[in-house]
């Protein structure tokens, strides 16, 4: 992980301008982040202004609505690192600043952004509860968000153009176009795309008829020892499933969600192939409860040698290296010739 040293509060604000004849962004600051005045993009659709954004706009539709946002984006600030930075660090854009998570010591962090030099990115508190004051601060000209970020949106919006980029319920390939026409790098974007579904039509030409009666389970330790998900549900590991449409286990099959499962329920996602998604290199120990439950244990994938641990520290995130990530770890287990395609019979 990328680790940043987060500037003490009264490091990264200002001194407090004075209210007479202030500029709107130093009211917000001023009025130590009460919203009380004229909202920037509100509700979508609304036409932008401030002082921060300049030049041409464009009308941009997105979660939470239509914002004008510049054509050439200089200042862009992301208030989540791995379904907002990520994307763009791929892109090959920068942004100043981001949002991202703050470890128990109290040091914030970029997750999933290895490979990138984020040094020179401002870190602007947790993307749970970013630091409004700092963001205004750094005078943005475009404000990057994802969909479940709508309960702070308003208040963005008041500092600069803000776009919700929804990047759930749908595939991550859609999503990651829409990030890419929004700081005008479709190009780079569509030779990204062509790359994964080459190697998404070459892995489902390597399995044959395989692919027919292959059945594969994608799961993830819950939050308690007693639950787990389907981990298919969304970004990187849901848009490969859907795409090489393998043979699922019953709860797994047609579009899912976030809602834990029972462990009691576990056998119901046994598979030939089981892959349980590991996240204990961002300090989680839950995958180890998981996989070394009775009831994991007794699966028939398990038994056949066929249920395997993925790193979900480099399989999950809003990126097509993440995707590609996946398709590495399902070419070398799928594609085993030994691998055995009748270990759950009916």
């Amino acid at each position: 992980m990328n680790h940043i040293e987060v500037p003490k509060r009264n490091d990264v604000l200002r001194p407090l301008p004075q209210i007479d004849d202030v500029t709107r962004r130093e009211f917000l600051i001023g009025a130590a982040g009460l919203l009380l005045f004229a909202p920037y993009g509100c509700g979508g659709g609304d036409e932008a202004g401030g002082d921060a954004a300049s030049g041409e706009r464009r009308p941009f539709e997105h979660a939470a609505g239509v914002t004008d946002v510049p054509v050439s984006p200089q200042r862009v600030i992301t208030t989540t690192d791995q379904n907002a930075l990520l994307p763009l660090l791929e892109l090959g854009v920068e942004p100043i600043a981001s949002a991202g998570a703050l470890e128990e010591d109290g040091e914030g962090i970029f997750r999933r952004t290895e490979g990138f030099d984020t040094s020179e990115i401002e870190f602007v508190g947790d993307f749970l509860e970013p630091n409004f004051e700092a963001i205004a601060n750094l005078e943005p000209d475009l404000i990057i968000g994802y969909e479940v970020q709508e309960d702070i949106y308003d208040r963005l919006s008041q500092i600069a153009p803000t776009v919700l980029i929804q990047v759930f319920d749908r595939g991550l390939d859609e999503a990651l176009m829409d990030f890419a026409d929004l700081v005008g790098r479709r190009d780079r974007a569509e030779e990204l795309r062509q790359e994964y579904v080459q190697r998404v039509d070459a892995l489902l030409e390597d399995l044959g008829d395989r692919r027919e009666e292959l059945s594969v389970s994608v799961i993830s330790p819950g939050d308690t020892a007693s639950q787990f998900y389907r981990a298919d549900v969304g970004q990187a590991l849901g848009t490969v499933m859907g795409d090489l449409d393998l043979p699922r286990p019953a709860p797994q099959q047609g579009e899912g969600d976030f809602e834990p499962f029972s462990l009691e329920t576990l056998p119901d996602h046994d598979a030939d192939v089981v892959l349980a998604i590991d996240y204990s290199e961002e300090g989680s120990d839950s995958a180890s409860l998981l996989t070394e439950s009775p009831l994991y244990r007794s699966l028939a994938a398990y038994e056949a040698g066929q249920a395997y641990v993925i790193d979900g520290t480099r399989t999950v995130g809003a990126a097509w290296a993440r995707m590609g990530a996946f398709l590495d770890e399902l070419e070398r287990i799928l594609l085993a010739p030994d691998l055995d395609t009748d270990v759950v019979r009916e």
